[in-house]
């Protein structure tokens, strides 16, 4: 019988370590399908957020459907955020290429001075969903205020989450077959996982 016991807490172990891979697909496929106009990009991870963090709260898994109902709710908050934030993203973009595209050092100068900006806006990016989680009912701003402070309340984990983050961005670029899967759902889920313990040690 206590050979029994033992294989059943293992299967029960086994399980719950495999939810982890499953439930991030689910959510990034989820996510990934919202975000096929591309404006709806933050949207879309913004309700992937939310779904894995009920999914982390309340062992809710259902994260494929709750990703659907969690744009739902949160549209016209998140929305306007993703297409000014798509704006933000391709200028930088332009900008960036066409500043390194040009000789000189003012252009080598200037193109260097817009990798830390576009950081910062990765970060915010990251813990959006997160901040959207954490205060389910407030709007857009303070979904903005939250992500920015929970990206000064711990700096040396935010560094730590940020090279994570643009780590898995190259390796999406690599291999791009695994972005519809995972691409929007792991930044999400580092992002909610980091301000969890960023706030339980705040807290302490």
């Amino acid at each position: 019988m206590a050979q029994r016991g033992g294989g059943e807490r293992w299967e029960h172990s086994a399980l719950r370590w495999l939810s982890y891979p499953a439930n991030l697909a689910f959510a990034g496929i989820a996510a990934f399908l919202l975000a096929i106009p591309v404006v709806t990009w933050l949207a879309a991870a913004v309700a992937c957020g939310r779904a894995l963090d009920s999914w982390l709260r309340d062992g809710d898994d259902r994260v494929f459907t709750n990703t659907f109902r969690e744009l739902g709710r949160t549209w016209r908050r998140s929305l306007p955020m993703s297409v000014a934030a798509t704006v933000v993203v391709g200028v930088l973009a332009v900008d960036w290429v066409f500043l390194s595209n040009r000789g000189g050092a003012w252009a080598t100068t200037l193109a260097a001075a817009m990798l830390p900006v576009a950081a910062v806006l990765l970060m915010i990016a990251t813990y959006l969903p997160a901040a959207s989680a954490v205060d389910r009912d407030a709007g857009s701003r303070r979904w903005l205020r939250h992500a920015a402070s929970l990206m000064f309340l711990s700096p040396l984990r935010s560094i730590g989450l940020l090279v994570v983050v643009v780590t898995w961005l190259v390796l999406c670029l690599v291999v791009p077959t695994i972005f519809p899967f995972l691409g929007l759902s792991v930044p999400a889920f580092l992002g909610l996982l980091s301000a969890r313990s960023a706030l339980d040690r705040a807290s302490t």
